[in-house]
């Protein structure tokens, strides 16, 4: 990786928010006919800090504007369409602001960022550095190192860059093969 647009290589996702995460899954299942939603209420990544040895085991944390976030919860809701993967976040608490300044008040969803899948995330953030800028918010997930790439002035959205370990990457192929069932 060498240059910004070699981030955007692997698109794995569209990237939604929302203020009503039920009318939200209720809306890609019915409108747009996906299999069921997996949803994820209260999900948290506050509380935890970057680690500072990188050998050091993987733990949760989430960094928002350069600070790690005392409180951090979303609900999210998963589903593909083949091997794009549509995730709708609605903001519940904490540092979330990243996501709640997007919302359309009483829509079902309304487009946050792109996703895109990288091999190496340490590789990742030294293209953003090289390139004057910063992650606006980034973190571990414990399965999932994540990056929010802040693209609004120039593209309209944000950019999540991600490396997925062997489990997470056998959820997003679980979440296609749904998808997938459901065509055939």
């Amino acid at each position: 990786m060498r240059e910004l647009s070699d981030l955007f290589r692997n698109f794995v996702q569209v990237g939604y928010v929302t203020d009503d995460i039920d009318a939200a899954t209720a809306f890609l299942e019915a409108k747009l006919g996906t299999v069921t939603c997996v949803t994820h209420y209260g999900s948290s990544l506050g509380g935890g800090t970057p680690p500072s040895d990188p050998d050091a085991p993987r733990s949760p944390f989430v960094v928002v504007g350069g600070q790690p976030a005392d409180e951090w919860v979303i609900d999210v809701a998963l589903v593909n369409s083949g091997p794009t993967n549509l995730e709708v976040i609605r903001p519940v608490s904490g540092s979330v602001d990243l996501y709640r300044g997007a919302i359309r008040p009483n829509e079902a969803a309304t487009i946050h960022h792109l996703g895109f899948m990288v091999d190496d995330f340490d590789a990742a953030t030294a293209v953003v550095e090289k390139s004057g800028r910063s992650w606006a918010q980034w973190g571990d997930s414990g399965g999932i190192r994540f990056g929010y790439l802040d693209m609004t002035a120039e593209l309209g959205h944000y950019v999540e860059v991600m490396e997925a370990d062997e489990s997470e990457g056998k959820l997003f192929a679980q979440l296609e093969a749904a998808s997938n069932a459901a065509r055939d």
